[in-house]
């Protein structure tokens, strides 16, 4: 070891025992000033309350003699007068039996000063400068002028450098001691409300000391930097406790003096251990001077600093992890003592302790940061596992500290995520007998070590914290921290430890532990509700029950997706939140209402870009067997699971099981719809035939009475909400499918079949018809149910009915002219050259369209129907007379007007006879 280190490391140690010293000093200081507080607050009561003279009456003897009286009452006097010493403040004396409630008139009193109390006048901006402003920039000139002196003396050369250094020591050790004996000075009433002129001087040398330590080092090699490191660490400590007398702000000036020294004194061959030792003196001290005096900040800010040095440590220890081991396991007896156990042993549960569960997180950090960087080496593993003992001990002891648990859980389950197993297993040999027999069952070490820190921290929380919420009744939130930790952590390591190990592989020993873990957080749930339901607790399951039933069921999905062939996770999700509703018929438990709802948002995170029909969002295009397996059970499993939820109430859980379930069958059907017409090879390519667009867009409408159907069937409000999105769908699927995109005579696509039978049908007369069949399921809809009804279910029917009707109408028109096209050009559509029997087929075709919608108008009682057959036949009759009657000759001009001459006189009867037949004459 070099004379350098070994200085070090005895200026180390010996700046243990005065930091104890000082430590000593404040505590006494602290208790001193506690009991005069004490002493105060129980003269103030004395005398704010005393006692009736009735009641004195009635306590004193009635004997006249006065001996006894006095004799009397020295007893009381002796048993009062040392009980502000004695006896502490949270626990009454066991003497004598606490005074019943001081507190309201404590409060009482408190209130009553405030509203004696005058209000605080104003500070002008003279009094401003005069008493602050003045002392503060009078601090920092003090600073300031020491460094100018220094600098001037080097530029003049005054002085040589010893004496220069000398001349700055005196400078900061004046400034210190006029700080100090100001500060004994007695202060006149009117100072305590302005600056605090010893405290700013004090600062003042502090600065000049710090500046004449770091010249000595750097500027002149009067220390080396070892010497350099010890001395500037012991002025930041010894701020940071002169802050006890001189107030807070200058603790933070040595707290930040004593963590800026390392990264002032450079050196050629760092120490880690000397870092390491003088990192955790300094933090140590800052803690317990900020625990001391109850500042919060000055803890944060230690924490803070002790954090970021825990990373520097890291990166100059090279191979020598000793000293990272002794700094993380230093600071987690420092965090244990300082901040865990002194604060809140003995205290009740108010809130959460955010202070210690950051410390807490910022050791489990440094932890696992320590762990990744050794590669999982055994003592930056043994260091990990002591960090997560004291997380886990800290949440099972002291409520506030609960979250704990799940920090410690977090921990575990991210050094399995960031272990490099599968570097590791490639590296290690294969097993191999005589006869080159490879023997499977023989573990590699790396997956022994790796399956071990997934099983043993995971069954640790899991016993710890269920025998914990058994036994010991906590409140709600401490409750339902410690039930995650346990609940959650197991359950997250299995999934992590086989995504690593067999990466989506069926697996049967991973599907054995899942159902283990079913069966016993089932087994957990039930004794958890036993418990409440002797509790009294019945209406509102506690933390311990819900999230373990959570767990039972998310243990169900995981041994579903390991178990089945090529894990279809959608399949094992929907399975799942199908057993999560049922099982809530059983249970009524609310987590087990949204643990379902938690799958389907699974499936549809999973889902992804599933919907995409085609382009590189889906390298093969789901089979038959995929389409079942992943859409269509899980839509049926979701469907059903919504209704099961509902018998009890509808809430959110139900509506999104409604909406997964429609997702999900639509997705179905239209992969079934693009497998059967293209092919499992083609289906993936771009592209959309006339079919195609035509059976989406019927699907559209036949969803819409589907919806409708289901919204007035039951109270689910997706249904509600869906019906009117579906007919808007279909609005946008009729004109940019079968009308745009996919229309023949935009395209020039061949119209495929026969005369009759052909991509016509599935392209313009399903859609039409089911079009047609939704706009009349809207329309009778709306008949049946009252419009104040319509309006309690948010639907107002005539709208979404005319869309429809539209759509039908359109749709069934385009039909009848291609179908046309068809028979006369055999499928060409191209309407350049139209033969004149063609040009007649039109007009004839068009006038029977119209007398079918007629007809349906009529049997329907619908005015719209009637109205759109209007339309088609004045279209019929203005082509006759406009285009027929020039560009027809012969029989087929003959022909067109005779057949138009029919038509309209047999409409015109059917007018007469059926719709506006004799009207009866009034009577006289």
């Amino acid at each position: 070891m070099s004379e350098e280190s070994a200085f070090l490391l005895i200026g180390l140690l010996v700046l243990a025992f005065p930091v104890l010293a000082i430590v000593a000093f404040v505590m006494t200081l602290g208790l001193r000033r506690r009991v005069q507080e004490l002493e105060e607050r129980v003269r103030q009561l004395a005398g704010q309350r005393p006692m009736p003279v009735d009641a004195v009456k009635a306590a004193t003897p009635a004997s006249p003699a006065p001996a006894e009286g006095k004799k009397a009452a020295e007893p009381v006097r002796e048993a009062v007068a040392p009980a502000p010493a004695v006896a502490p403040v949270d626990k009454p004396s066991a003497v004598e039996p606490a005074p019943a409630r001081p507190e309201p008139m404590v409060a009482a009193s408190a209130q009553a000063a405030r509203r004696a109390a005058p209000d605080k006048p104003k500070v002008s901006l003279e009094e401003k400068l005069g008493t602050r402003w003045a002392v503060w920039v009078g601090g920092l000139a003090l600073a300031l002028g020491g460094a100018f002196m220094v600098r001037y003396a080097i530029e003049e050369e005054l002085l040589g450098p010893g004496a220069r250094i000398l001349a700055g020591l005196v400078f900061s050790l004046a400034l210190i001691g006029g700080g100090e004996y100001l500060r004994r000075r007695p202060v006149a009433p009117a100072a305590k409300q302005a600056a605090y002129i010893p405290g700013v001087v004090t600062a003042a040398g502090t600065v000049a000391l710090f500046a004449t330590i770091y010249a000595a080092y750097a500027l002149y090699d009067f220390l080396s930097p070892a010497q350099a490191f010890v001395l500037l660490g012991l002025v930041g400590i010894a701020t940071m406790y002169a802050a006890a007398l001189h107030g807070p702000w200058l603790a933070g000036l040595g707290l930040v003096g004593a963590y800026g020294a390392p990264l002032l004194v450079s050196s050629n061959q760092p120490n880690p251990w000397a870092l390491a030792l003088y990192v955790v003196v300094v933090t140590g001290a800052a803690f317990m001077l900020a625990r001391i005096r109850l500042w919060r900040w000055l803890a944060i800010a230690a924490g803070i600093g002790a954090f970021c040095y825990g990373f520097v440590l890291g990166s100059i220890m090279g191979g020598d992890t000793g000293a990272m081991v002794f700094y993380i396991l230093a600071l987690s007896v420092l965090v244990g003592a300082v901040l865990i156990y002194e604060p809140h042993h003995g205290k009740t549960y108010q809130r959460f302790d955010p202070i210690g569960l950051g410390a807490v997180a910022g050791l489990a950090i440094l932890a696992v940061s320590f762990a990744g960087a050794d590669v999982f080496g055994h003592a930056s593993l043994a260091t990990l596992l002591i960090v997560m003992a004291l997380a886990l001990a800290a949440a099972l002891a002291f409520d506030a500290l609960a979250p704990a648990a799940v920090i410690a859980g977090l921990a575990g389950l991210a050094c399995l995520w960031i272990w490099p197993i599968g570097g590791q297993l490639a590296a290690e040999p294969l097993v191999v007998v005589p006869g080159h027999l490879y023997l499977p069952f023989l573990m590699p070490d790396a997956l022994q070590a790796y399956l071990q820190i997934a099983i043993i921290p995971a069954v640790v929380l899991l016993l710890a914290t269920t025998i914990s919420l058994m036994r010991y009744p906590r409140p709600q939130w401490p409750a339902l921290a410690l039930a995650l930790a346990g609940a959650a952590t197991p359950i997250f390591a299995l999934a992590i430890a086989y995504l690593r190990i067999e990466s989506l592989r069926a697996s049967l020993p991973f599907g054995a532990v899942a159902a283990g873990l079913a069966v016993l957080f089932a087994a957990t749930t039930e004794r958890f509700l036993r418990q409440e339901r002797q509790a009294g607790e019945n209406e509102t399951p506690g933390a311990g029950s819900s999230l373990h039933a959570v767990a039972s069921a998310s243990a169900v999905a995981l041994t579903l997706t390991f178990l089945i062939t090529d894990s279809p996770l959608t399949l094992a999700f929907g399975l799942s939140a199908f057993g999560a509703a049922w099982v809530s018929t059983l249970r009524p438990l609310p987590a087990l209402r949204w643990c379902a709802a938690g799958f389907v948002v699974l499936v549809l995170a999973r889902m992804g870009g599933a919907w995409t029909l085609a382009g590189a969002g889906l390298e093969h295009f789901p089979d038959w067997q995929d389409i079942a397996l992943r859409y269509a059970v899980p839509a049926a499993a979701f469907y059903y699971g919504g209704v099961l939820l509902r018998r009890r109430k509808t809430d959110i859980p139900a509506a999104i099981l409604d909406l997964g379930a429609i997702l999900l069958a639509c997705t179905a059907v239209v992969f079934a719809i693009r497998l059967g017409l293209r092919g499992a090879e083609e289906a993936a390519y771009p592209g959309m035939s006339l079919a195609e667009a035509g059976l989406y867009t019927a699907l559209a409408f036949a969803a819409s009475m589907a919806l409708v159907y289901r919204s007035g069937a039951t109270t689910s409000p997706v249904y509600r909400a869906a019906a009117p999105i579906s007919v808007i769908i279909a609005l946008c699927l009729t004109v940019t499918g079968p009308l745009i995109t996919a229309n023949p005579a935009i395209s020039g696509e061949l119209i495929g079949g026969g005369a009759l039978f052909n991509t016509l049908l599935p392209g313009y007369a399903l859609p039409s018809l089911l079009a047609g069949a939704a706009a009349l399921f809207w329309h009778w809809y709306g008949r049946g149910v009252g419009k104040e009804e319509q309006r309690n279910r948010g639907m107002e029917n005539a709208p979404f009915a005319l869309l429809c009707g539209i759509c039908a109408f359109v749709l069934g028109f385009v039909y009848v002219t291609l179908e046309v096209r068809k028979i006369f050009a055999d499928g060409v559509p191209d309407f350049t050259s139209i033969s004149s029997a063609e040009n007649w087929g039109y007009t004839i075709a068009w006038l029977l369209y119209g007398l079918v919608l007629l007809a349906l108008g009529i049997w329907a009682k619908a005015r719209a129907i009637r109205l759109g057959s209007a339309i088609v036949i004045m279209l019929a009759v203005a082509k006759a007379f406009l285009f027929d009657m020039s560009e027809l000759e012969g029989i087929w001009r003959a022909l067109s007007f005779m057949g138009l001459g029919v038509a309209l006189i047999g409409i015109g009867l059917v007018y007469q006879r059926l719709l506006f037949g004799p009207r009866q004459e009034p009577r006289q």
